[in-house]
């Protein structure tokens, strides 16, 4: 099972890679900032959540999570550390 901060690090560092590609100039992710202020575009957003669910080998939108309900980096990360916890039960 991954650590809180095995997930942290996966959702901040797919976050950092693909703003990376996307030539978004580079900041640090805290956690605190919201998807749209970080410049994620649907696709992006969309690339973010595919290659998450590879890396975490958990979907938190399969069950219980609506996409809406994530505003931020953290909520983000909270769900998928949900979801990996739900995946070993």
């Amino acid at each position: 099972m991954l650590s809180t901060l095995d997930v942290r690090s996966a959702v901040h560092g797919r976050i950092t890679d693909l703003l990376a590609e996307a030539g978004v100039a580079a900041r640090p992710v805290t956690g605190a900032e919201s998807l749209h202020e970080l410049a994620l575009t649907s696709l992006l957003l969309a690339r973010l959540i595919i290659e998450l669910e590879a890396e975490i080998g958990a979907d938190p939108f399969a069950d219980d999570v609506v996409l809406a309900d994530i505003s931020c980096v953290d909520d983000l990360v909270a769900a998928y550390q949900r979801a990996a916890a739900k995946a070993l039960v």
